[in-house]
């Protein structure tokens, strides 16, 4: 993936969409952010070559059994993609981001199924580069998006991970709890925001963790914010 959104032509509205929402280079590279093209049957063939069986790939959530028919599809295409680690380093799922030109009934994003080695309640993205700085700070910045993380991160903001298309829960609290001794949430100014803050105070108070609620304006993300603020 990483290696497709770095040199493919295909590529192109891929790297421009992560041009205009402000992140280098260099964050793309470190961060290995990636990109799947539209064909059903891309990393199928991929893994083909290089001798990786679709079995593998099915148990992996990366290929998916047609219902039709005999064969398989591959579950993300058209979009850029996000590995997802766990707190050791090591790739255990993918995030996938549709493009701002996709199909209007396209999710906007989708992950991995649950696995053996996955569950999104209980993971969160970035976690394994953020863990040091929140062990210095003791605190855990919680952000919605992929990019959002990405962009606050390159803002010199190093203590911050984003959920799995999920809201904050308890697992999710108690994971950051072995770092943190402070979660600040950041929502969005909205009633959409506004709604999610009521949920996550509702879910998390009971923890033995200081917990606080930072709204950005209507309208505003925070990978927007960071690149102007």
């Amino acid at each position: 993936f990483a290696d497709c959104l770095r040199q493919s032509p295909v590529a192109e509205s891929a790297r421009r969409y992560l041009r205009d929402r402000g992140l280098t280079d260099e964050t793309i590279a470190a961060h290995q952010v990636g990109f799947v093209p539209s064909e059903w049957d891309w990393l199928l063939r991929q893994a083909q070559a290089a001798g990786i069986s679709t079995s593998h790939l099915e148990q992996a959530g990366l290929a998916v059994a047609r219902q039709d028919r005999s064969g398989h599809y591959d579950r993300f295409r058209g979009r850029v993609m996000f590995p997802i680690r766990d707190p050791q380093g090591r790739c255990v799922a993918f995030g996938g981001r549709v493009l701002p030109d996709a199909p209007p009934d396209s999710a906007k994003y989708i992950n991995s199924p649950e696995t053996p080695i996955f569950s999104k309640q209980s993971m969160l993205y970035g976690l394994d580069i953020a863990r040091d700085a929140i062990s210095t700070s003791r605190r855990a910045v919680v952000v919605e998006g992929y990019t959002d993380c990405l962009a606050a991160r390159q803002a010199g903001i190093g203590d911050v991970v984003a959920v799995l298309g999920t809201a904050l829960g308890q697992r999710h609290a108690r994971l950051l709890r072995r770092y943190a001794d402070r979660i600040v949430v950041v929502l969005d100014g909205d009633d959409a925001g506004r709604r999610r803050a009521d949920e996550v105070l509702e879910v998390l108070l009971a923890e033995p963790i200081d917990v606080r609620i930072a709204r950005l304006p209507t309208g505003v993300d925070p990978c927007d914010h960071c690149l102007t603020a």
